[in-house]
Formats: structure tokens, sequence, C-alpha cells
């Protein structure tokens, strides 16, 4: 199965054709939408891409494009969580997926939003990773050991950091705590996987933290730097994660 996660920008615009184009490109079966708020663009981006079966509502970040019906999904927003998706996308192996998008800002006012919305999560799958579950998504954090390129942040921003105590890894912290391991990281340690801005990726922003038992059935996760398009795409850099078949788990 190849799994992308992807931010399409303040709903994709008028760069739904370029959307549509990096993801024909990465040959996804499965993909999670992030700022996918407008259906119709939605729609626009499947066809673009190939992917017959769209799950999305209006007014939603988050939406599902698949090229094979799901088993199921349902939409979920518990307490303060800001709303996710969970997509049973079928076949081999058996996932549960949970398209995320938290909410941005690398305040500290920010990341405690952040964690009210993960720590809502964690309530609502019974307080940490279980054997299936990945999460996918913006998650608008930063892992602990990332290094990301600070001085190349605008000014504004990098005075913010400075005055409220610099970047936080609370939310990463605790979803590690929680169980789930962040495979980017776990298959390329060290590689800085920036992915967001698209043109000049200066920061890592979108993860799929996985449970411990189906990391060895993942073959690769990593940014796709050099689709074509994709610096026009979005902003962000499609997240592209691909999984072994049934029988080649890595060792």
């Amino acid at each position: 199965m190849r799994l992308v996660s992807y931010n399409i920008r303040f709903g994709g615009g008028r760069r739904v054709a370029f959307i549509g184009a990096v993801l024909a490109a990465l040959e996804p079966d499965v993909v999670l939408l992030q700022e996918a708020v407008d259906p119709w663009a939605v729609d626009r981006i499947a066809r673009g891409a190939g992917l017959p079966h769209v799950y999305r509502r209006p007014e939603w970040s988050v939406a599902a494009l698949t090229r094979e019906p799901a088993r199921g999904h349902q939409w979920h927003r518990p307490g303060r969580s800001r709303g996710f998706l969970e997509v049973d996308p079928g076949g081999e192996p058996r996932l549960r997926l949970l398209g995320l998008h938290l909410p941005s800002g690398l305040s500290a006012r920010g990341e405690r939003a952040r964690l009210r919305s993960v720590e809502t999560l964690l309530d609502w799958a019974g307080g940490a990773a279980d054997d299936n579950t990945l999460l996918v998504g913006d998650l608008n954090s930063v892992a602990r050991g990332d290094v990301p390129r600070v001085a190349a942040m605008p000014l504004w921003l990098r005075l913010l950091l400075r005055f409220d105590g610099g970047i936080r890894t609370d939310v990463q912290d605790r979803l590690a705590e929680a169980g789930w391991v962040d495979a980017f990281r776990h298959l390329n340690p060290r590689d800085p996987g920036f992915t967001l801005p698209a043109v000049e990726p200066q920061i890592r922003l979108d993860y799929v933290p996985a449970p411990k038992l189906i990391l060895p059935l993942i073959q690769s996760c990593a940014p796709a730097a050099d689709v074509a398009l994709a610096a026009r795409a979005s902003d962000h850099l499609p997240l592209l994660t691909v999984f072994a078949p049934p029988g080649e788990a890595a060792g």
C-alpha cells in the first residue's frame, strides 16, 4: 500500500490541477488531505489523481481519497479536538488511519492548543497506541531532535520564538509516550525530512506516527521532494509512506 499525506493549502484554490498531477505521479492507494475545506476542489483533485473514492465534508480540513472502496470511514470531533477522519482502507496489512490536522502556530500557545487536541484524541483512543492505528497528517509540531532552519524563517517568527522560549516538542513527546513512533525518523535517523515550505523546506510538520508492531511493515516514509510541480502545488511537500506486501515485512 502507498499512503500519502498532503496539506493542499487553503483548499487548493487554482492549484487543484497541480495537486492532482503531483498525486498521480506518486501512484498512491490512499491519500489523506489537510486544508481540504472545498468539496468541489477535493473532487477535482481526486479525478486528477485517478482516485475514484472520495470521503470529504464541507468545512472539514481533513478528507480522504482511495483507489479501492474503503472498508469503512467515520468522522470524529470528540471534546476539544479539532476533528479527525478515521479510515479503514481495507486490504493488507489491516490498518486504521486517523487523518489529522492539528492547530498551527510554533508559539507556546499553539503547542498548548495542539496538546489539548492530542489529549482528547488519546482519551478517545483509550489512552495509548494500539497495534494497527496510524496517525497521519499535518501535526504542525516539531519532534525532539529535529533542527529546523530557524535562521531562514521570517524575522517576526524568529523574534516570537526567542521571546516565547523556542520551539516546543510537547506534542510529539506525548505521542511517543503513548506508544506511537515517528515512522520517518525511525527509518531516516539523520535526514532532516523537512516538508515546509515546498520551495525551500526549513521545518518538518507532516508525520506518520505508527505503533511499534507496524514499523516492520513500513518500507519507506519520506517527503516527495523530487516530484514535478510539487513546489507549485502547495506550500507543503506530500509525505509518502510505502508498506511492504504481506509476508515481506522488514527485518
